[in-house]
């Protein structure tokens, strides 16, 4: 059995989110679960973009806990556009039900509420790697 190959994720919030203790639980579990994580701390959408090219990171990881997330995730796509970077999004957080099926219609490959364990997130992004790479 091919074992699955180790994801690198950027974990990050919003600067004007001042609750740090549900980002860092997540940042440790995540390294649990065996992924390499980059911590960004908080970060403005440019930011983010600029962490995630120079780290040549898997995905991004994303932590809204004020603010409009679409508005924010939004912004995000469009710098990483601008940038010519293609890097999956995930996000979590206290996330309203319409602006989760929102941000789902943007393209952001999973959102993660309260509650929402490691182990179910790494599956997820290994899951959408495992669809996404192709034999060569």
């Amino acid at each position: 059995m091919e074992k699955a190959r180790r994801i690198k994720i950027l974990v990050t919030r919003n600067p004007f989110d001042g609750h740090v203790s549900g980002y860092n639980v997540i940042a440790t579990r995540l390294r649990d679960e065996g992924m390499e994580v980059v911590l960004g701390g908080a970060q403005f959408t440019q930011e983010i973009a600029d962490t995630a090219i120079q780290e040549d990171v898997d995905f991004i990881g994303y932590r809204i806990m004020a603010g409009d997330s679409p508005v924010l995730v939004e912004k995000l796509f469009q710098t990483l556009k601008e940038k010519g970077a293609d890097i999956p999004v995930i996000v979590g957080g206290v996330i309203p039900p319409a602006d989760k099926s929102r941000l789902k219609e943007m393209g952001v490959v999973a959102v993660f509420g309260p509650g929402s364990s490691a182990k179910s997130i790494a599956e997820c992004l290994q899951g959408y790697l495992s669809q996404t790479v192709k034999e060569v």
